[in-house]
């Protein structure tokens, strides 16, 4: 008994949650894994997003609620719908282009797109929490897909559509 007060008191100390804690030669505290079970083939996506997941401390695909990957060097989003949880995603100055894997997405509410390469937003007319996207400094948006987007979504377009 008093082991286990002593393991809970020193694990609350917050600086030793990542460490085992024995005593008398018996594990009392095992710290949990951080989540690694995804796979992303872009290699600037997955390492931006291995560091999120540290910076975070985040133990489930859920649990990665806010990612900043800005000037990254990212052209795929594959596989980045594998975290449902996130909330807010900032991915400007990359060399984005498709965003069918931002569909699936649905507790998107603020996404910033500027300074890509994307052609079409249809995907993201879909994502039912979404209130702010941004996508300033994209030459190729077909400007004509942007009234899909249902009433209440903040959008901020390229120079190029608000003529």
């Amino acid at each position: 008994m008093v082991s286990v007060l002593l393991a809970s008191g020193l694990v609350s100390c917050g600086s030793l949650d990542q460490y085992d804690i024995t005593l008398n030669d018996r594990t009392l505290y095992t710290p949990r894994d951080l989540f690694e079970d995804y796979y992303l083939p872009d290699v600037a996506l997955s390492n931006c997003v291995t560091q999120a997941i540290e910076d975070s401390q985040v133990f489930v695909a859920s649990g990665l609620e806010v990612l900043n990957c800005s000037e990254a060097g990212i052209e795929s989003l594959s596989g980045l719908s594998r975290f449902s949880g996130l909330k807010r995603l900032k991915l400007t100055d990359n060399n984005i282009r498709n965003l069918v894997e931002l569909s699936k997405l649905t507790q998107l509410e603020e996404l910033r797109l500027d300074g890509n390469n994307i052609v079409d937003i249809v995907p993201l007319t879909v994502l039912p929490s979404l209130n702010l996207v941004s996508l300033e400094d994209n030459p190729t948006l077909q400007c004509h897909s942007l009234v899909r987007f249902r009433d209440g979504v903040e959008v901020v377009v390229p120079e190029h559509c608000s003529s």
